[in-house]
This record gives structure tokens, C-alpha cells and sequence, in this order.
């Protein structure tokens, strides 16, 4: 009953933000900022926040991470006054328990949605609700069916649109960038500090042609470019080379596309006079594999294409450790009490499943290293199970399959495409460290509120197909 009062009173209070922003993202009047940095009450004002989610990235296809092509013009540029983190890894291979850890700062067996109809209980408080409570007006923009407010993506948020959810095949970055840009004017013109999410969705497949970029070299040996997931993973074994530097290229295309639309966003942030009162962060949600393993798309391995993400976070002001690169293996479930630290809002007892990021931002003394993890448990009736387990280092990597009661070992400095398993056959030092590590991590007391996995939504035959045309829904075994 209470928590039901709370997310009445939080609905109540953002009514009128609400609208607001609605009206400007429906292309209404601009509603700019309320002036720049340097003015009055630039020093008493609380920090706005935005939370910048691109799908389908890799860390590996940034210019910023050593990457050949000039993918990430924009992203390199933001870099420069940043603090990236060099070994962030994604606590899931897929989008929803991905993001679900970013705005709840737990695990995806914390959170609970893990499966493809699991929900985001609202018994777990998220980033939105908390600081909305802090007196935050909040607006999210996403383009992903998966995120959708039918699986609770939406609490906390007085203005929530997912209208560029439109599918593999759509274009969604100048849509959700034209929506981001009015609900920035019209938060930017309330008295009250703002927290913006934005998730892009582009780079995720279908991969579409961009001839503006000019990445794409041909229509590849035998494809076209339009064909769906299904038919390109029944021939994975007949492509070639030329095949998937085709569908790499068409890949960076998109990442190309997506950057532009974040580089619009953040001169919009510029010109507005707000960018110095603002705190942003941009991150992935996962990678993606391109035969790797044999398999193209994402879900349900967790080697270093599919977890190893970007992760960019520039305080208010600028940083002081700006152009710092952290070598560190972090994780993205730090994402909620990193902002909500550099915000300088109290997350009254909230128990979070790794540390706030913060001090490396603002050039204090970082929180002690330590291992990090990640894990799917992808199931249900729509998909053929993956649950597996993985725990990062500072150099080893150890993933246990627990369906097949196997582990890998992986020493990722001197093997960084994890190609040679040092568990085969025989223990290790690192190899028995690192099972404890994840012996402990599965044994360890769950928040209060975790749901059992039991919270599902409906997924009704058109849900399905659209989960179908995203790669989400398997019929057959890989």
C-alpha cells in the first residue's frame, strides 16, 4: 500500500512536466534553457543527469577503443572530456535485463527480468523513481519493443515515449534525437533539475544501408542486405569473408548513423547554455557476435563481443580526470549510484550490487578493484535456454555454463578473443579463485524485494513476430 501511495504522489507531481514535454516532443514551441552555467544559481542548482543507451554496441567499433573506421566522430570527441572506461563489461547479452541493471544498479537475477516475458517488478525502485523523489522532473525516450511500458520500463518516468519502436527495419535515430531535443528544451525551461534516458536503438539488426557514410564496400557474395535474421543464421555456414565484412560494414554504418544523432543531442545540450550543469553518461547495453562462435546476433554467449561495452561518464562542469582511461574492469550496474552520487542525491536505503564510479569522475579516490560479473538465463516458451554465468578479472575470465556443467578460462591479456580455454582439462589457481568468485555471487542474499521470476507479461502473437524479426525468438537449437 505504501509503495502504491508513493507512485501516486510521484504521478501526481509530474502531471504538468509531463505535459509539457509532451507538447514540445509533438512539436510544439521549443522551450529552451533556463540560461548558462556561469549564471546565479549555477553553483546552487542541482546537476541534470542524462543517461545515453545505444543497443548493439561494441566496444571494439569505436575509434575511441582503437577502432580503424571512423565510426564514432562525436563519441571520440565526448571522450576527450570524459572519464571511458577501458574494461566495462555489460551484465547481460541481451537489452532488457542489460538495462534493467543500468537503472536499478542490481544484477539481472537482482532485478529479476531475465526472460523474454519477465517484467521490471515495481516493487524494485529505479533510477527515475529515485530521483524523482529527489525533485527531479524525468522524461524517458526509447526505441525498443523490449523496453516498452507493457514490461514496466516506464516507472519512475513522468514522460515516457517509445514511439520509434517501430521495428528492425526502421530508421529510429533522427526520430528519437528529434524527440530527445524537444523533451531537453522543455525539461531545460522547469525550475527543477532534470534526468533524461535515451536509448538508441540503430545498430541493432537488421543492419541498414547508410550510402551517406560510405562504409558499405558491395552487396557482399551472395547477399542483399534485406535479408532477416532467420534466413542469415539457416546460412551461416555458406557465408564468406566478403559475406560478413558486408554485414560489419553495414554494422558501422548504423553505429556511424546513431553517432551523429547523440552528436546532434549533446551541441543541442551546448547550445541550450546547460551543457556545464549537466552530467551525461553514455554507455551499451551489449555487443554483437559476427561468427565469432559461429553465430551472428546476441543473447546467449558472454565472451568479449557480446559484454566488453563502452562506457563514457562526464561530470558537471567537465571532469577533472577528463581524458582519464580506466583500466579497471567495471560494470554498468555502477551506472545507478554513479549518477545518483555525482547528482548528489541521497539513494535513502537502497542497496545496490555494485559500487558508485564516481570518484574516478571527480578525481577522488576510486573504490577498491574488484571482480565483476555477468549472466543470462535466457528461457520460457519463445527461445531455446542459454544460463550461464560469467565472472571478470583484472586479467582471467572464467564463464561456467550450467546447463552443460562446463567451464572456460580465458587470459584476456594475452588472449583477448578468448580462443584458447585454459580450464580444458585440468585446474588452476586462477581457475579455482575465480569459481569461488562466482560461487559467491550466486549464493549471495538478494535484495529485498527480487521477484522469483514468476512477474510475466503477455506476449500476444504480434509481440512475438516482432520479438521473431529481432532474433529474440529461436525455434531451433544453435
Amino acid at each position: 500500500m505504501v509503495r502504491i501511495q508513493h507512485r501516486k504522489r510521484i504521478a501526481a507531481a509530474a502531471a504538468a512536466a509531463a505535459a509539457m514535454i509532451a507538447f514540445a516532443a509533438g512539436g510544439g514551441a521549443a522551450l529552451l534553457g533556463c540560461g548558462d552555467a556561469s549564471g546565479p544559481d549555477a553553483g546552487e542548482r542541482p546537476a541534470n543527469v542524462i543517461l545515453i543507451v545505444v543497443d548493439t554496441l561494441r566496444r571494439d567499433h569505436l575509434g575511441l577503443y582503437g577502432y580503424r573506421r571512423p565510426t564514432s566522430p562525436a563519441l571520440d570527441a565526448f571522450a576527450e572530456g570524459a572519464v571511458v572506461f577501458d574494461h566495462a563489461y555489460s551484465p547481460a547479452p541481451w537489452t532488457r535485463p542489460a538495462v534493467a541493471s543500468m537503472l536499478t544498479g542490481l544484477y539481472p537475477s537482482g532485478h529479476g527480468a531475465m526472460a523474454l516475458n519477465n517484467l521490471l517488478v515495481p516493487e524494485i525502485e529505479t533510477l527515475a523513481e529515485k530521483f524523482t523523489r529527489a525533485g527531479y522532473a524525468t522524461a524517458g525516450i526509447v526505441s525498443h519493443v523490449i523496453l516498452s511500458k507493457r514490461f514496466g520500463f516506464d516507472q519512475g518516468f513522468a514522460y515516457w515515449n517509445e514511439e520509434e519502436a517501430r521495428g528492425h527495419k526502421y530508421v529510429s535515430t533522427p526520430g528519437v534525437t528529434r524527440r530527445a531535443i524537444a523533451a531537453l528544451d522543455a525539461l531545460a525551461a522547469e525550475p527543477s533539475p532534470f534526468f533524461l534516458f535515451v536509448h538508441y536503438f540503430d545498430p541493432h539488426y537488421e543492419y541498414r544501408s547508410h550510402p551517406e557514410v560510405g562504409f558499405e564496400p558491395r552487396t557482399g557474395d551472395s547477399l542483399r542486405g534485406d535479408e532477416d535474421i532467420e534466413t542469415l543464421r539457416a546460412r551461416l555456414g555458406s557465408l564468406d569473408e566478403a559475406d560478413l565484412a558486408f554485414l560489419r560494414a553495414r554494422y558501422d554504418e548504423e553505429i556511424r548513423t546513431t553517432d551523429a544523432g547523440i552528436g546532434r543531442l549533446l551541441d543541442h545540450l551546448e547550445a541550450a547554455g546547460i551543457a556545464g550543469r549537466t552530467i551525461v553518461a553514455v554507455a551499451a547495453d551489449h555487443g554483437e557476435e559476427f561468427r565469432e562462435r559461429g553465430w551472428l546476433g546476441h543473447t546467449r554467449t558472454l565472451y568479449q563481443e557480446l559484454v566488453a561495452v563502452p562506457l563514457l561518464v562526464r561530470g558537471r562542469g567537465g571532469s577533472p580526470g577528463h581524458g582519464q582511461r580506466v583500466r579497471r574492469p567495471v560494470s554498468t550496474v555502477s551506472l545507478t549510484p554513479t549518477l545518483l552520487e555525482l547528482a548528489g542525491v541521497e539513494p535513502a536505503g537502497a542497496s545496490f550490487e555494485e559500487p558508485s564510479l564516481a570518484a574516478f569522475v571527480q578525481g577522488g579516490d576510486p573504490p577498491p578493484a574488484h571482480h565483476v560479473f555477468a549472466e543470462v538465463d535466457f528461457r520460457g516458451p519463445l527461445a531455446k535456454q542459454a544460463r550461464k554465468q560469467a565472472v571478470m578479472g583484472a586479467r582471467f575470465k572464467l564463464i561456467r555454463d550450467d546447463r552443460k556443467g562446463q567451464i572456460e578460462l580465458y587470459d584476456l591479456e594475452s588472449d583477448p578473443a578468448e580462443r584458447k580455454n585454459l580450464a580444458a582439462g585440468r585446474q588452476s589457481p586462477a581457475s579455482d579463485a575465480l569459481q569461488r568468485e562466482l560461487y559467491r555471487f550466486s549464493t549471495r542474499p538478494r535484495p529485498q524485494h527480487a521477484p522469483d521470476g514468476s512477474a510475466e507479461a503477455e506476449i500476444d502473437p504480434e509481440l512475438r513476430e516482432r520479438l521473431r524479426g529481432l532474433g529474440y525468438v529461436q525455434d531451433e537449437a544453435r
